[in-house]
């Protein structure tokens, strides 16, 4: 049939040859030209089907006042239909085929655009082009449907789903399908067998439905697979169930608001990111579970997920650098880190969490937990001290100070830990966090730091002070989380010398005496004196403890009588009279004239004497770290 006289019929021919109100209805025919529509009015409907045609089937700015009907039908140089208006559906379908652009820019449909079991096929360039169309209906590349170029839905309008489940798209340049900025107020299907080697791209799209993948593969040599950048999809979005992707899969800055579900699916790519997220919003959950497998980095960088982050069952594979990356994301449920197949390298910096459940044996060496932010840790979660100081050890060698001179330490993990395991009402785990954080601190260098601009020597003289300072604070006091430990050393500094004033205040030492001079001159107790004539013959004449002051007999009773326990928990409280310290002192011989000698006495009176000044400066000292450690425990408390 030659083209010319099919357009007469198509237009419902003249009164002479006039066309049945059902329209044109051809089967099997072979069309020879181009079939030129332009522009025409078709006022009822184009059945052509099986047909081949040997030229292109021109149509732009047609309408057709009806159905168009293509099944079966063979278009060797395709179809040019930019701004067609058709009243019904058009149906590309069972068998058709075209091995030239099929075009439709701007078109309108008033039905379904059926193309499943349809094939497009093209050398170079669109296979099928789409963009800036109008479909009131379904949207169908499924049933094997095939092309063999870039398929072009830009900017379209569906107002049914568009369904590609085992469709297969192909382009060996360019990207396979491309579906930028298109609205979609159904789902979108790619799955069940759905392949496509190629770039899907759905930047900007909207879909009001859920976007399902389930089982779909999607390959390219290099780049992204998919590239979903700022796309909004109302429902979930799903790539679980057997599905594969090789190459990046992105979907920068979308909004999801239901779930992205991706248990059981694989992203591979060589190297670079196998799933990008980042600043995406999905209001429901997040899954990683049940065999998920990502051979490359996943990232979630400024994500917001409104619900749970699962990462249960799962598997992360890079070859260098973080496996995941979270940071600066938001997770109002749960994230669940367990149960993984091998320790993952994360990057959770500055993430925030309501609740975390994770396993200490899931992360991996160098993770970043700086900025990491949490509320409690939920579930079977550990909170073992030593299991959670093994965790915050995990850290890069630069994040825990061991690495140029401690300048990268990081505290805020050590010290969100600390705070978390408190709330919780694990205080004696978090006391052991602080102990840890504390010597952390030590070994990263960071005690008795120095304003920038210091001089080296006092900076030195500074740090050596302030690290000497700490040491014993930790030593005597476990860095103020175990005053206890003070008041024990407190105590056992008071019995030690308590036993050595007795021991020096016996003879033969005689080294304590009374400080009243009323007593310590007067000739009643000249016997008592150490040393003295009158001890002498005291002792000549057998009388007993003559020349000690401590076992004196003739002292008169209204004197304190000397209790070398009492006398030295007088000095070692500050701020305490039990009488002791002003009754009694050291004897000590007239100072020397020379300082160096002095200096290096070593008389039991200097002995005395020295244990005083040091048991006094104890004491100060204890009484000052104990009330400073009272006072900073309640205000953290407060806090």
């Amino acid at each position: 049939m030659r083209a010319p006289f099919l357009r007469f019929l198509l237009l419902g021919g003249d009164e002479q040859a006039p066309v049945h109100e059902q329209g044109v209805q051809l089967a099997g025919a072979f069309v020879e030209g181009q079939l030129d529509l332009g522009g025409c009015r078709i006022p009822h409907n184009m059945d052509l089907k099986h047909c081949r045609f040997t030229d292109l089937l021109f149509a732009q700015d047609a309408r057709v006042q009806g159905l168009i009907t293509l099944q079966g039908s063979y278009l060797t140089q395709g179809i040019n239909a930019d701004r067609l208006q058709c009243d019904g559906g058009l149906s590309l379908r069972n068998g058709f085929k075209a091995t030239g652009e099929v075009r439709l820019l701007g078109a309108q449909i008033g039905g379904n655009l059926s193309c499943g079991g349809g094939q497009f096929e093209v050398k170079g360039g669109d296979a099928l082009s789409f963009d800036r169309a109008v479909v009131k209906g379904d949207v169908f590349f499924n049933n094997s449907f095939k092309a063999s170029g870039q398929v072009r839905l830009l900017g379209a309008q569906i107002s049914g789903n568009m369904e590609c489940s085992s469709g297969r798209f192909e382009s060996r340049e360019g990207d396979a399908l491309s579906f930028d900025r298109a609205v979609v107020k159904g789902d979108v299907f790619f799955d069940a067998g759905f392949k496509a080697f190629g770039k899907v791209r759905l930047i900007g799209a909207h879909i009001s439905g859920n976007m399902e993948c389930s089982g779909a593969q999607f390959e390219v040599k290099e780049g992204e697979a998919i590239s979903a950048d700022g796309a909004m999809v109302e429902g979930d979005v799903f790539f679980n169930g057997g599905f594969r992707a090789i190459g990046e899969v992105r979907l920068l800055g979308a909004l999801i608001s239901g779930n992205l579900d991706c248990r059981g699916g694989k992203f591979e790519v060589q190297e670079g990111d196998a799933l990008s997220f980042d600043r995406a919003v999905v209001k429901g959950g997040v899954f990683f579970i049940n065999d998920f497998k990502a051979t490359g980095k996943v990232r979630l960088l400024g994500a917001q997920i409104g619900g749970n982050l699962a990462c249960r069952g799962g598997q992360f594979d890079v070859k260098e650098g973080d496996a995941l990356s979270v940071d600066g994301a938001t997770v109002e449920g749960v994230w669940h880190f367990r149960g993984l197949e091998r320790p993952v390298r994360v990057n959770a910096s500055h993430l925030q969490v309501a609740v975390l459940i994770d396993a200490i044996e899931s992360w991996a060496e160098g993770s970043v937990l700086d900025g990491l932010r949490y509320g409690t840790l939920g579930g079977d979660a550990p909170t073992r001290a030593t299991a959670r100081l093994h965790w915050l050890r995990k850290q890069g060698a630069g994040h825990l100070g061991m690495a140029d001179g401690g300048e990268d330490f990081r505290p805020q993990p050590w010290r969100q830990l600390q705070r978390v395991l408190r709330d919780m009402g694990h205080v004696e785990e978090a006391r052991q966090v602080g102990i840890a954080f504390e010597q952390q601190l030590r070994k990263a260098g960071r005690i008795g730091g120095t304003a920038p601009g210091t001089w080296k020597l006092p900076a030195k003289g500074k740090r050596a002070v302030a690290h000497v300072g700490h040491g014993l604070f930790g030593l005597l006091a476990g860095y103020g989380y175990r005053p206890m430990r003070l008041m024990g050393w407190m105590v056992l500094v008071w019995l030690i010398c308590a036993v050595f004033y007795w021991r020096l205040a016996l003879p033969p030492n005689n080294a304590i005496g009374p400080s009243d001079p009323l007593v310590f001159q007067n000739e009643r107790y000249a016997h008592c004196v150490p040393g003295s004539p009158a001890a002498a013959a005291a002792a000549a004449s057998g009388a007993p403890h003559a020349g000690n002051w401590y076992l004196c007999g003739p002292l008169p009773a209204e004197y304190s009588t000397f209790s070398p326990w009492v006398y030295s928990l007088d000095i070692i409280l500050p701020l305490v009279d039990l009488g002791q310290e002003k009754a009694w002192g050291p004897l000590v011989p007239t100072p020397q004239q020379d300082a160096w000698n002095e200096w290096l006495a070593r008389s039991h009176g200097h002995k005395v004497r020295w244990l005083i000044w040091f048991e006094t400066l104890f004491g100060w000292i204890g009484s000052l770290l104990l009330v400073g450690i009272v006072s900073g425990i309640a205000r953290r408390t407060e806090e």
